[in-house]
């Protein structure tokens, strides 16, 4: 039987040089607002927790696992920036999604060091029953000890918008002013909604991560302390928490030793 075509199709082709001409587009519009490179500036630093798990937390099966996550919060935060710079903003929530998911299960590790084993070894009865996302937002409710958190509302936000076919999806398809539009497109608007989204995820993925980090391992505390400073600028700018200048100090002096200890 013939293949359908003999040659690489033309339109995804022009597709492909969309997407990259959209993506220099991206960069610019970044570079020319400040709040943009926050969210990708926390970002990055989020990021380089995950890789420092991957390349210092492989001790045992636990450790290995939690690393793996890291790999894959890692990888979906790349992913989600390569789909918003492409224009497909809906596309790159749906990935966040996931590193929300993700994050959530980190947390409950923190709680109770046991889940990780079982969740491990755990059949797919028990994954539905004891690791579902409500069941890991329940843990950490439960711990937290102060009622009903945002974690919920938050975890529908992303399924409504991205994760299932709703009409309250179609937002995310809609260049501002315009009506639905198939392929990628440049709207400031929307990068900016999806990037603020990317942020405040990146600070919360970013310290569920950096609680692994072995601080003794220089590199490590120097990652985890670039990071945490990172986080408190950020939380200063965009979620109304500011840290005093002791508190940075602090952090100096738990986590940058080379500095510390030069003469």
């Amino acid at each position: 039987m013939p293949a359908i075509s003999s040659t690489f199709p033309a339109n995804l082709l022009l597709l492909h040089r969309g997407e990259e001409e959209l993506q220099r587009r991206a960069v610019g519009l970044a570079e020319a607002n400040p709040d943009l490179l926050d969210h990708l500036g926390i970002s990055e630093r989020a990021m380089d927790v995950m890789d420092m798990l991957r390349k210092h937390y492989q001790a045992d099966d636990d450790e290995r696992a939690i690393s793996h996550l890291g790999i894959r919060a890692f990888n979906g935060f790349a992913t989600s920036w390569k789909l918003v710079a492409s224009g497909y903003y809906q596309a790159a929530t749906l990935i966040l999604r996931d590193v929300v998911e993700t994050t959530n299960l980190v947390n409950a590790f923190h709680v109770d060091r046991t889940l990780v084993e079982k969740w491990r070894k755990a059949d797919r009865r028990t994954l539905k029953r004891d690791f579902s996302p409500a069941a890991i937002r329940k843990i950490l409710d439960d711990d937290a000890g102060l009622g009903k958190s945002r974690r919920e509302a938050i975890y529908i936000k992303f399924s409504t918008l991205a994760g299932h076919p709703t009409l309250d999806g179609f937002a995310m398809l809609r260049p501002l002013g315009m009506d639905a539009h198939i392929g990628p497109f440049s709207d400031l608007t929307a990068l900016r909604a999806v990037l603020e989204e990317m942020g405040m995820l990146a600070q919360q993925a970013g310290l569920a991560f950096c609680i692994c980090l072995d601080t003794s391992i220089e590199e490590c505390s120097q990652v985890a302390g670039h990071f945490m400073m990172g986080a408190m600028d950020y939380s200063g700018r965009y979620l109304g928490k500011r840290y005093s200048t002791e508190e940075r100090e602090e952090v100096h002096r738990l986590f940058f030793r080379s500095i510390r200890e030069a003469p």
